[in-house]
């Protein structure tokens, strides 16, 4: 949902929460700050009438979900997936983001001193931004693993996809420790 739909949302919330409010309380004749004689006048009906704060209570639990609606960032849980797209002769391709992880992943993988590598994937105006952090063995040449991966994340995504990687940035967060066998 973006910034102005929101912003419309919002509004829209806090009047329905003034309108359904008035309503739930102008039944109980408790309302004093609608003194205005030509509102006293038309309203005048309307008091005794129960039925209404029925439906200030039915439009204030409206207005709360709308509300809720503006603020709510995650879907479900999870992160919002986002999509590239690719055109072609006949018609358009959707990849996911969560498609490239799993690509990335199978490169990962198959590189030998990298592990437990998490990856993020942002897909900018077309273009492809992925970020690998990753743990390495401790006999591993950082520069020349990196590399490595660096280069096969790129052409693999690229085959497989049709879509430009920009940038693969590779982050070693940590050194793994080496397994012990015990005999």
């Amino acid at each position: 949902m973006n910034m102005l739909v929101r912003v419309l949302l919002f509004v829209l919330a806090l009047l329905l929460g003034i309108i359904s409010i008035i309503a739930i309380a102008f039944p109980f004749e408790k309302v004093e700050f609608l003194s205005i004689e030509n509102i006293i006048y038309l309203l005048d009906t309307l008091k005794g009438n129960y039925v209404l704060s029925v439906v200030g209570l039915v439009l204030l639990l409206l207005s709360l979900r709308i509300l809720l609606l503006c603020f709510r960032t995650k879907v479900r849980g999870k992160e919002k997936i986002s999509y590239v797209v690719n055109m072609n002769e006949y018609g358009e391709v959707k990849i996911s983001s969560d498609t490239i992880i799993g690509l990335v992943h199978h490169v990962c993988n198959r590189i030998t001193g990298i592990k437990n590598v998490k990856v993020k994937v942002d897909i900018l105006e077309g273009q492809l931004y992925i970020n690998l952090d990753g743990e390495v063995a401790p006999e591993i040449n950082i520069p020349e693993v990196t590399n490595n991966l660096q280069v096969k994340v790129k052409e693999n995504v690229e085959s497989c996809t049709g879509v430009n990687v920009s940038e693969v940035r590779v982050f070693i967060s940590n050194v793994t420790m080496p397994t012990r066998n015990l005999k």
